[in-house]
């Protein structure tokens, strides 16, 4: 049985639709770190019994959000709020993005930004090692370009893989995982632009642009060097549409 302070924690502030609520309760607990992934929630009778909704709701609420990777059913032994992955196979907000009638303009204007607070980052936080972690990805695009042999699949995730490291070198998770969607967003994009620069020599001099400018910790070439490999992007991509 769960203690008079556990059922006031899933009591419900008001009362409106139920299954919007529950889930809307859940999200907010979380947010105030009153949930942590790892925990285990009440069962179905106690959610609510504390929440003061049926338990149909409850039932309707826990496959939303198991739908979308908040919690984890396990048969027979509960619900789980889930911890973070890096692979998720169905991501709403990611959804909804590829369904948003955005222009290319929008495009470049999103990706410019991220990018850029992720150079800034990377060149506060991140130590001499960590940069020859980018040097070494860095180098596996320049022989898999010199052998003239890898085709534009195998460049692009070469190239996605220079920025993943990106990501990881801000030291900060919740940048790096929005970067992280923000390229599997681009993936397709970034693609396109191989197809019509198949050997991949200019994206492999704005990679090096970047990288030189994060090994001198120098912000505003970083910044340049970032500008010139989006509007090339842009320029690629416009051209391949």
């Amino acid at each position: 049985m769960r203690t008079p302070k556990e059922k006031h924690l899933f009591a419900l502030p008001d009362r409106d639709s139920a299954t919007d609520l529950v889930i809307k309760h859940i999200k907010t607990l979380l947010m105030e770190k009153k949930l942590k992934p790892g925990d285990r929630l009440p069962s179905e009778y106690e959610l609510s019994e504390a929440m003061g909704v049926s338990r149909g709701s409850i039932r309707e609420a826990m496959k939303i959000l198991k739908a979308v990777g908040v919690v984890e059913i396990r048969q027979g032994d509960g619900t789980y709020i889930t911890h973070p992955s890096t692979k998720s196979y169905f991501d709403p907000l990611f959804f909804e993005l590829l369904l948003t009638d955005a222009s290319v303009r929008e495009f470049m204007e999103l990706r410019e930004i991220i990018e850029s607070g992720v150079l800034r980052l990377v060149i506060a936080n991140a130590d001499s090692e960590d940069l020859q972690r980018l040097v070494a990805v860095h180098q596996k695009m320049e022989k898999a370009v010199a052998t003239r042999k890898s085709t534009f699949q195998e460049l692009t995730q070469l190239d996605i893989e220079f920025h993943l490291t990106l990501g990881q070198l801000t030291h900060n998770v919740l940048l790096e995982k929005i970067y992280r969607f923000i390229l599997d967003f681009f993936a397709p994009t970034i693609e396109k632009t191989y197809h019509r620069e198949k050997s991949g020599t200019n994206a492999l001099r704005l990679h090096r642009n970047i990288l030189n400018a994060l090994l001198e910790r120098d912000t505003e070439k970083a910044q340049i060097a970032l500008r010139e490999s989006i509007h090339e992007w842009q320029r690629l991509f416009k051209e391949g549409i």
